[in-house]
């Protein structure tokens, strides 16, 4: 058995020597390395749990405070995610990250 360092959430990974890449899903305990944001492309299921509802015909609406003082100042009217994507445009998602063991990291 080799032990590997996830490069995106500094964990170790166990695996076996002889492979030549691995699939890790990220366990840090830190949300915003462990999980992703993806475009949200039509209707989908929340499986998560985490209560996002979209509708696909508001997908792409502009933040109504766009030009203005307060949105110039940073004031926001819609929801973000953690890594500051629109919440209503964007699901989150585990990150799995790839590590090429045999030529460096993807």
């Amino acid at each position: 058995m080799t032990i590997t360092i996830c490069p995106r959430c500094n964990q170790r990974v166990l695996h076996n020597g002889d492979i030549c890449d691995v699939q890790h899903e990220c366990n840090s305990g830190n949300n915003t390395l462990d999980e992703e944001d993806v475009v949200i492309v039509g209707d989908w299921e929340d499986y998560t749990g985490s209560g996002v509802e979209t509708n696909p015909l508001t997908q792409g609406t502009e933040n109504k405070l766009q030009g203005t003082r307060a949105g110039v100042e940073g004031q926001r009217e819609q929801e973000e995610t953690r890594r500051g994507n629109r919440a209503s445009t964007h699901r989150q998602r585990a990150h799995i990250q790839h590590i090429n063991l045999a030529g460096g990291e993807q």
